[in-house]
């Protein structure tokens, strides 16, 4: 008879066991997981306390631990909206963009930089493996124009050029970035991290592009009787749900993305629910996964590819 000590250890033997072969084919690859501010805080964010999540950190320290090269980009809506509100400002969004005015900019740029940044590179440091705070104003990584008079200072992403993120890490380190990027003529402004997260992984030619959110994936029939959760699903009626008006308005910035990253040439992109603990190694490391995985061509294709890479 095994003692209950000896069945734990067994069946941490077997999840080793599962993920061996994974760690093995993830070694030297590059995943870009965009943090969303809301899988960081799960909508409770304050000025003070904007939230925390070891678990996050640990998973990161543990990819990079076994040769996965990680680049951490991140939002902070929640945290922005905190400080907005704080500070007497109105807080509006436009198709899930939020509309930034000069006085909005600074919140974005103190909730980013003073914040979310700094205590997202604090923890994956401590957890293990060192971690290096960035922008996309840094070393021209993303430069941005402004293309929509509504939103203000508000960019989208023109180009990436990804030197400075392959420095990082070729030298071992975790690039956390925050998406505040400058346009050709110098002005800082505020672009939409899920879109910076698709244009990095192309320009990285990353393996996978992630992103941790706070629901459990992408839903067919959103609120209605026959709503589903996709456990895959793949580009083409990805953009069928875009263009019939399926999506809430706060995943269209998310899907338009993967929808471009993928195109780009991303083999796959995955919507993961950050509220669970060790999704990210759930996701990479285990058969089955959690959440959304979104692929370029069929099942049968994508498996093909990964195993040829």
């Amino acid at each position: 008879m095994m003692t209950g000590r000896a069945l734990e250890a067994q069946g941490k033997a077997r999840i080793l066991q599962e993920a061996l072969p994974w760690m093995t084919r993830w070694a030297g690859r590059t995943v870009v997981v965009k943090y969303g501010g809301n899988a960081l805080s799960d909508g409770d964010a304050t000025v003070e306390h904007p939230g925390e999540d070891p678990s996050f950190a640990a998973d990161v320290a543990l990819l990079r631990s076994v040769g996965v090269r990680v680049v951490v980009v991140h939002g902070g809506g929640p945290q922005i909206s905190a400080l907005s509100e704080r500070l007497g400002l109105e807080t509006r969004f436009v198709d899930g963009k939020r509309v930034t005015d000069e006085a909005t900019l600074q919140a974005v740029q103190m909730a980013l930089l003073g914040q979310v940044n700094p205590m997202l590179v604090r923890m994956i440091s401590e957890a293990g493996t060192p971690a290096v705070g960035v922008a996309g104003t840094d070393s021209n990584l993303v430069l941005a124009r402004q293309h929509d008079p509504r939103l203000g200072l508000v960019g989208e992403v023109e180009s990436v050029d990804p030197t400075y993120l392959h420095q990082l890490l070729d030298s071992g380190r975790v690039p956390v970035m925050a998406t505040l990027c400058a346009t050709a003529e110098g002005r800082v402004v505020n672009v939409n991290a899920d879109t910076v997260a698709g244009a990095v992984a192309v320009a990285l030619r990353a393996d996978k592009l992630i992103y941790l959110t706070n629901v459990a994936g992408l839903y067919e029939h959103f609120g209605t009787p026959d709503s589903t959760l996709l456990s895959e699903v793949g580009i083409d009626r990805l953009a069928q749900m875009v263009d019939g008006g399926e999506l809430v308005t706060g995943m269209i910035p998310k899907i338009a993305s993967i929808i471009g990253a993928l195109r780009g040439g991303v083999p796959q992109a995955h919507l993961l629910d950050g509220r669970i603990e060790h999704a990210l190694l759930l996701e990479i490391f285990t058969d089955s996964g959690v959440g959304t995985m979104v692929t370029a061509g069929t099942a049968a294709e994508d498996t093909d590819r990964m195993e040829l890479a």
